[in-house]
């Protein structure tokens, strides 16, 4: 049926978009000019963006600005997000300095079900089944969804324009970062401290342990750490090497800080995950690429998620309602528990089921 990855361009309206769902895999820092709205559509990520950590879960959602440093993390197997990349060149017919526009939308546990983002995540949830149609018809669709998405955006979170100076300095902050991220990808295996660094590009150590939080989030120390930690589970496809013997090659002291971390970050051993791997049958290309889901992936996804936001106890008769004023607090916390036992037994019944 083909992948979920489609590209979208309409030179006489300003839109250059991007739209895709894909697995959010091992970690990868990253930056764009396009801004960028990403939505989790099952199991849980951690984002790092401009210099926070979010942790994000179903059907949470969260705009990430034009150059912004940010990486993504899978805190859960099989978790699944939905991406919009959108050229800022759209806003230029609304705004004069549309490159400085600065968006703050984030969804938490106790707002990710309130209108705003319930509309923005349905918005988005309709384009993405939509993009690939090609009559004059379905494309005017397409873009009327795209103009409602951004149109809800704005209303609901207006976005606040930086200075021009702001933005240099944060290009340029981020440029720089990207150079020292570039340099930490291609050295890894060696020790490399915030001394190396400072003469290697020139800045204090302290400034350079500043801006690096900054811009992704985490310390320098903890990004090297990521970093060795995603190379080294690319190293146990190869069933030649021992796990000892990847851990000191991958810059790590010991076998046993290897397995402390790695066991922190997938909760299973790295002699669980190979065995997991190989069950799988899974090839290091397999693990380096962006998987993007398959059109009937994407439908079972949205049809589980459909059917537990329509599934309902079946409602009481009139009487029983009214019967029900007289009871007791305690009994009325045991109605609700058993509600939301038979919610979620539901829900892994239906996932169960897609996977059969």
């Amino acid at each position: 049926m083909g992948i979920t990855q489609y590209t979208w361009k309409n030179r006489n309206r300003d839109i250059d978009l991007e739209q895709y769902v894909y697995y959010i895999g091992s970690y990868h820092y990253n930056w764009h000019n396009a801004i960028e709205l990403i939505l989790v559509l099952q199991g849980e990520i951690e984002v790092n963006n401009n210099g926070h950590n979010y942790l994000l879960q179903e059907d949470d959602l969260m705009m990430i600005n034009s150059n912004i440093g940010h990486a993504t993390l899978a805190k859960k197997p099989d978790s699944i997000a939905m991406v919009i990349h959108l050229n800022p060149i759209y806003f230029s017919s609304y705004y004069s300095d549309y490159n400085l526009l600065e968006f703050n939308c984030i969804s938490q546990s106790r707002t990710r079900h309130n209108e705003p983002f319930k509309k923005i995540r349905t918005l988005a949830l309709e384009m993405i089944q939509v993009i690939g149609n090609k009559t004059p018809s379905e494309k005017i669709y397409f873009e009327s969804l795209l103009h409602q998405l951004i149109a809800a955006l704005v209303h609901f979170f207006p976005p606040k324009e930086i200075s021009t100076k702001e933005l240099v300095n944060n290009k340029k902050k981020t440029q720089t970062v990207n150079r020292m991220i570039q340099y930490i990808n291609n050295h890894y295996k060696d020790k490399i401290s915030l001394e190396d660094l400072s003469k290697l590009f020139g800045y204090h150590k302290s400034y350079i342990s500043q801006i690096v939080k900054q811009q992704i989030g985490i310390n320098y120390y903890e990004y090297l750490t990521r970093i060795r930690l995603r190379e080294a589970t690319y190293a146990l496809v190869n069933l030649d090497e021992k796990v000892s013997d990847i851990a000191l090659s991958y810059g790590f002291s010991e076998v046993k800080s290897f397995n402390k971390v790695f066991k922190s970050s997938f909760g299973k051993t790295p002699s669980q995950y190979r065995n997991q791997l190989l069950f799988e049958k899974t090839s290091k290309d397999h693990l380096r690429k962006k998987r993007y889901l398959e059109k009937e992936e994407l439908e079972k996804v949205l049809k589980r998620k459909k059917a537990i936001k329509t599934f309902k106890l079946p409602e009481q008769s009139k009487v029983n309602q009214k019967g029900r004023e007289g009871i007791t607090e305690e009994e009325r916390d045991t109605l609700i528990t058993i509600k939301k036992l038979l919610h979620d037994s539901l829900a892994k019944i239906i996932h169960i089921e897609n996977k059969i």
